[in-house]
C-alpha cells in the first residue's frame, strides 16, 4: 500500500531538533485508517518506510486512531523512538481510557492533538506528555491562561502554528516546551541588511560559470584570489560523494565534471556553509538540500531533463533568504538569475515555480495543493512518495559528509 508521508519538525526551547511530525495521507486521497487493518496499516506505513529513514534516528510524532489502540497494533512501534498522537481526546470512553493506561504502563508516551485543548479531561491530561496547541487559531489574550491551565496539570506544552521567531519567544515566555514547523525558526521580518563578501564572490562565480562565453581559464584565475574558497571547493568535488577523486585544481575538475556538476556542488557550499550548527539552522541546511534534490528529480519526472540543472538551483536557493536573513529579492538581485529561475524564487511562476511550490507543499502536508499541483504540472501523485524519501535520504547523505569533513 503507498503512502504519502511528509514531516514537519519539531524544536525544543533551545532549537535543538527534538522529533518530527509525520503527515500521512493514501495517494487516492482517502485517509489514514478506514478498512485497512490497523496491523496492515503499521506494517506498510511505518515499519515498511522505515522510521529511521523518514525521522533520522530522531523521535517520530505518529498519529495514530481508535482501531490501532484497541488492536494492540502500536504495540509493532518502538516505544523509545515514537509519540503516539492522538487527535481528540475530549469525551473518550473507559476502553480508550485503559488502552491509553496500558501503553503508558509500557513505556509509551502521548501528545494529545484538540482543536479545544481547554475541554480535556484531568484524566486525559493525566496520561499526556505533550499537549499540542494551535496558537494560530487560540486569541492571543486567552493563551497565558490557557497555558498555565494546562502546566498547573504537568502537561508539556507544544506550540504549533508559530508563523515566526518572535511569536515563538513570546510562547517560549509562557512555557512552551516545543515548537512545531520550520517557520518558529524565522525571522518576523527579514531585514535589508548587506550580504556577506564571501557570499557575493560565490554568487559571482556561479554567474560566471552559467555565461557560456566565459572561459575556465577565467573562472581558475577568479578562484587564485580566494583560496579560501577554491580549498573547500576542491575538497567537495574531490568527495566520493561526488565521484571526481584526485581532481587536483578548479581547472581540472571543470574538465573532468563539467561546469554543472561545478556549479551545482558551488551552490551547496554556499547554503551549507552559514553557521548552521544549531538544531533550526541546520534543518534549514537540511531543508534547503531536500529541496534542491527533489526539484531536480521531478525534472525527469515531469519529462523535462533539460530543467533539472536550474530546478537544482531553484529548490536549494528558495531558502537562502531564512538562512542568511536577507530578502529574497535582495538575494535574486545579487545574483542576477535568468528571468525564469528570478520568477521561481520570488512568484513560484511558470514550470520551475509550480515545481517547487509542489515540493513545499508536500514537505508540509498540504496535500489537496499537491494533487493539484501534481496534476498541473502532469506528475501522477503515485510517483511523489519514493522520490520524497530519496531526496530525503540524499539531503541526510550531504548533511553527514558536511559534519564529517568540518
Amino acid at each position: 500500500m503507498q503512502i504519502l508521508v511528509a514531516r514537519q519538525p519539531i524544536f525544543d526551547r533551545k532549537e535543538g531538533l527534538y522529533g518530527y511530525d509525520l503527515i500521512l495521507r493514501r495517494p487516492d486521497g482517502s485517509s489514514i485508517g478506514g478498512d485497512v487493518p490497523a496491523e496492515r496499516l503499521v506494517v506498510d506505513t511505518f515499519l515498511g518506510i522505515g522510521i529511521d529513514q523518514v525521522a533520522a534516528g530522531h523521535r517520530a510524532f505518529v498519529t495514530i486512531d481508535r482501531d490501532m489502540m484497541l488492536s494492540g497494533a502500536v504495540r509493532l512501534l518502538p516505544a523509545e523512538r515514537v509519540v503516539l498522537q492522538i487527535p481528540e481526546m475530549s469525551s473518550p470512553d473507559s476502553e480508550l481510557v485503559a488502552a491509553c493506561g496500558e501503553l503508558v504502563a509500557s513505556g509509551y508516551s502521548f501528545a494529545i492533538d484538540s482543536p479545544t485543548p481547554e475541554s480535556l479531561t484531568d484524566e486525559v491530561l493525566g496520561m499526556a506528555h505533550i499537549v499540542k496547541v494551535d496558537v494560530s487559531t487560540t486569541a492571543p489574550e486567552l493563551l497565558p491562561d490557557l497555558a498555565t491551565w494546562l502546566q498547573n496539570r504537568k502537561a508539556k506544552l507544544l506550540a504549533r502554528g508559530v508563523r515566526h521567531r518572535a511569536q515563538r519567544n513570546a510562547c517560549r515566555a509562557l512555557g512552551f516546551e516545543f515548537f512545531e514547523g520550520q517557520d518558529s525558526a524565522a525571522p518576523e521580518t527579514l531585514t535589508r541588511r548587506d550580504i556577506p563578501i564571501e557570499h557575493i564572490a560565490t554568487f559571482q562565480l556561479l554567474k560566471m560559470m552559467r555565461e557560456p562565453k566565459t572561459t575556465d581559464n577565467e573562472i581558475e584565475e577568479v578562484l587564485k584570489h580566494d583560496v579560501a574558497l577554491s580549498y573547500k571547493l576542491l575538497r567537495m568535488v574531490n568527495s566520493a560523494a561526488v565521484g571526481g577523486r584526485n581532481i587536483w585544481s578548479i581547472g581540472h575538475a571543470l574538465r573532468m565534471l563539467g561546469r554543472d556538476p561545478v556549479a551545482r556542488w558551488l551552490s551547496m557550499l554556499l547554503v551549507t556553509d552559514t553557521n548552521g550548527n544549531d538544531g533550526a539552522r541546520s534543518e534549514l541546511i537540511h531543508l534547503a538540500l531536500f529541496r534542491a534534490r527533489m526539484c531536480e528529480l521531478l525534472a525527469d519526472t515531469a519529462s523535462v531533463p533539460r530543467a533539472k540543472g536550474p530546478l537544482f538551483l531553484v529548490g536549494m536557493f528558495s531558502v537562502l533568504d531564512q538562512l542568511l536573513e536577507v530578502p529574497m529579492d535582495k538575494l535574486v538581485e545579487s545574483m542576477e538569475f535568468a528571468p525564469d529561475v528570478r520568477f521561481a524564487l520570488l512568484s513560484r511562476g511558470d514550470f520551475y515555480g509550480a515545481t517547487l511550490s509542489l515540493v513545499e507543499a508536500y514537505e508540509r502536508g498540504e496535500w489537496d495543493k499537491v494533487d493539484a499541483l501534481a496534476e498541473s504540472l502532469g506528475i501522477g501523485t503515485i510517483a511523489l512518495p519514493p522520490l520524497y524519501l530519496q531526496a530525503l535520504s540524499w539531503a541526510t547523505e550531504q548533511r553527514a559528509n558536511r559534519a564529517a569533513a568540518a
